[in-house]
Parts: C-alpha cells; sequence; structure tokens
C-alpha cells in the first residue's frame, strides 16, 4: 500500500486568549483549541461523523473553524471530560482521511493505467494499418 501524504492533525494548544462567551447558552463558553494544521474538507466530515453520537452525559457540541476544535462548555469540563473525547475524535478524522486518500490515489492509478494500455493498443492497431 501507498503512504499518503498527508501528517496527522493533532490538537496543540488551549486557546485561553480567544475563549469567549457562548452565543447560545450564557453559562458556557466556547473554548477554542488549536490544531496542528488547518484540516481539509473531508477530515473535517470525518471529525464531524465521529462527534454524532454522544459517549456520555457532559458530551458538548464541537466543531472544526479554520485551525481549530471550538467546544461549547464549562471550561472546566475540557480537562475532565472533552479532551479525551476530541483526540479520539482527531484520531479517527486522521484515519478516515487517510483511507479517503488511498481511494484516490489508487481510482487515479486504476485510470491511469487504463489510459496507457488503451494508448499502448492503438499504437500496435497504427503499426498494422496500411494506409496505401
Amino acid at each position: 500500500m501507498m503512504d499518503v501524504d498527508f501528517t496527522d492533525i493533532k490538537i496543540v494548544s488551549l486557546e485561553d486568549e480567544l475563549t469567549a462567551p457562548s452565543p447560545n447558552d450564557p453559562t458556557l463558553r466556547c473554548v477554542f483549541l488549536k490544531l496542528s494544521a488547518t484540516p481539509p474538507p473531508g477530515w473535517v466530515q470525518a471529525f464531524n461523523q465521529s462527534r454524532k453520537v454522544a459517549r456520555h452525559v457532559k458530551w458538548r457540541k464541537a466543531t472544526v473553524d479554520r485551525k481549530f476544535i471550538v467546544v461549547e462548555c464549562i471550561p472546566q469540563e475540557i480537562e475532565s471530560h472533552h479532551l479525551r473525547d476530541l483526540k479520539q475524535d482527531v484520531y479517527y478524522a486522521n484515519g478516515e482521511y487517510k483511507k479517503y486518500l488511498q481511494q484516490q490515489y489508487h481510482g487515479e492509478y486504476k485510470t491511469a493505467q487504463t489510459q496507457s494500455l488503451e494508448r499502448d493498443r492503438i499504437r500496435e492497431m497504427k503499426d498494422r494499418l496500411k494506409f496505401d
């Protein structure tokens, strides 16, 4: 199997200066966790898929916003509950995105092989053709 050109995304820090009151609930805050890179759309889809099922009663909404995961929560819950869950979601998204890239690569490789075979057959036919 070919190695895909993708570096795993990781959560690298909590950006305390970006923490702000939640627009949806005054008792919660929007807590920003910085990612090691801005994830591509396919990665974000996999992350969102992993977040669909609540794993415990403290489950909170988490969204990807550019290079951040934003969690609406009580800030102390990041340490007690959410960071562990989010690391699992990031791990899942990395794996799913790599699978997607593998599928893309194999699809392109097969297309290129088919085109190459077709060109070879046309060249062989060209050599057999008599135009006189």
